[in-house]
């Protein structure tokens, strides 16, 4: 198993071990997945990047915080002259001329790109059950999803395979899979990272972020990944922070708000109870908390489905004469998405802005520096389910699997879904942290005390 990122940075730079010993381990363990994890073993690229660090590290050069550790690279992002179908047979013979940005970067870091990770087909979806390239299993149990539609790398990087890999999320697809796994997963603010490069899914709501297993890796890939991008006009130039030096710097004086109606009423009871000892565990820390009322309008919203419809349905409006082609969830997606007036699409985003506003001012009103809550309200389903139980009715498995995070899809703020225990079925509970815009050190440190204190329970 890959130990964590910085570890293995941290023995390459002192010669402890050579990055193509550790590429090759990685490599062997990428080939012999047996969760549906990897879609694409990149052996070619990664022994050369390999081969490259190790160069440098013995002419003395300096090598970026990354040298040497493996990383999976989800099938959504652009990797050069690497064969990338966005999950679809659509795009079965896509071969990008360029990686995407967030690739260049951890790749001048020193990472190695191990492998492509299987996805959700085009993103839409949590289940990462794939039509075209196979099912992706959850490695805690195999006959249960491992969250969407960053699945692959949440089961990649939670069975050791790689030690990063960057997850993209528009409702909940980087915190579903590291909840559904047992790792660490970040949404920055939208518009800290770029992405150009990453075929989208809905432009208004989609984040790439760190998928690692620790706060403290996590925090150190956001500070390579973070920063405007001259190809991603998204991209807003407020400064990022050391993010590293957030993992130790604990909560005392910060206040957190709880919100009980509909996140916590809406949780099974002992994942409920795992998330508020995580809370617990802050106000030990020094941080007082509070309950709060984030009054989402879920109904009015839709759970980031109307956005999701109109922009994707927009994109890939040839779709009727390729339906063959596509999986029966994102062809019944994309029939919705046909039913969706442009009155509707005005309307939503209007409730979106009002939204907004109104969640700002209650924050600055409150005196609140973060909010606290599941970030799954259910076990991971199992692989082949369509629609689960939810708050008394049986809903679509992928509304069910985003009811906890699309509402900081919606608001654009960051989270991150932290390891909090386990549920009655032995698998995983995320703690999910969101902080104001621009706060993601506010998320890390919450975060790294939440992770402290769980060996302890």
């Amino acid at each position: 198993m890959t130990a964590d990122a910085l570890s293995v940075a941290e023995a390459v730079r002192n010669r402890e071990r050579s990055a193509r010993e550790v590429t090759e381990e990685a490599l062997g363990a990428a080939r012999a997945d047996q969760l549906g994890a990897v879609w694409l073993v990149t052996e070619d690229r990664a022994l050369a990047e390999a081969d490259a660090v190790d160069a440098a590290v013995a002419r003395g050069d300096g090598v970026g915080a990354l040298a040497g550790v493996p990383v999976g690279w989800k099938d959504l992002i652009d990797t050069a002259d690497i064969r990338t179908t966005y999950g679809s047979a659509l795009f079965r013979d896509h071969v990008p001329g360029r990686d995407a940005d967030v690739v260049e970067r951890l790749a001048a870091a020193g990472g190695i790109c191990i492998a492509k990770l299987n996805t959700h087909e085009l993103a839409w979806g949590t289940t990462s059950t794939n039509p075209h390239f196979g099912t992706c299993r959850n490695p805690h149990d195999p006959d249960r999803v491992p969250g969407g539609s960053s699945g692959g790398s949440g089961a990649a990087v939670a069975s050791g395979i790689v030690a990063v890999a960057p997850g993209t999320d528009t409702g909940g697809s980087i915190r579903c899979p590291a909840s559904c796994c047992g790792i660490v997963g970040l949404k920055p603010t939208f518009g800290r990272v770029s992405l150009a490069g990453i075929n989208p899914l809905c432009q208004s709501l989609d984040h790439c972020g760190p998928m690692t297993r620790s706060v403290r890796d996590a925090a150190a890939v956001l500070e390579l990944l973070a920063g405007p991008s001259p190809r991603d006009p998204r991209t807003v130039p407020v400064p990022a922070e050391r993010y590293s030096e957030a993992v130790g710097r604990g909560v005392s004086g910060m206040t957190v708000g709880v919100p009980e109606t509909y996140f916590f009423e809406h949780t099974a009871p002992d994942i409920a109870a795992w998330v508020r000892e995580a809370v617990d565990a802050l106000r030990d820390a020094g941080a007082a908390v509070v309950e709060v009322d984030l009054g989402w309008p879920v109904a009015e919203i839709g759970e980031n489905s109307f956005y999701v419809a109109d922009e994707a349905g927009a994109m890939y409006e040839y779709w009727p004469q390729r339906r063959a082609e596509m999986g029966a969830d994102v062809v019944r997606d994309l029939e919705e998405a046909d039913r969706l007036s442009g009155v509707e699409a005005g309307w939503v985003s209007m409730v979106r802005l009002r939204y907004q506003a109104r969640m700002l001012q209650m924050m600055s009103d409150l005196g609140i520096d973060l909010i606290a809550l599941p970030s799954q309200a259910m076990t991971p389903p199992r692989i082949g389910d369509t629609r689960v139980p939810f708050a008394g009715n049986d809903i679509d498995v992928t509304s069910a699997m985003c009811a906890m995070t699309g509402i900081f899809n919606v608001l654009g703020w960051p989270a991150i879904s932290v390891p909090c225990g386990t549920d009655e079925a032995g698998l995983p509970v995320g703690c999910q942290i969101a902080a104001l815009p621009w706060r993601e050190a506010d998320c890390i440190a919450a975060g790294a005390v939440v992770e402290a204190a769980t060996p302890s329970r």
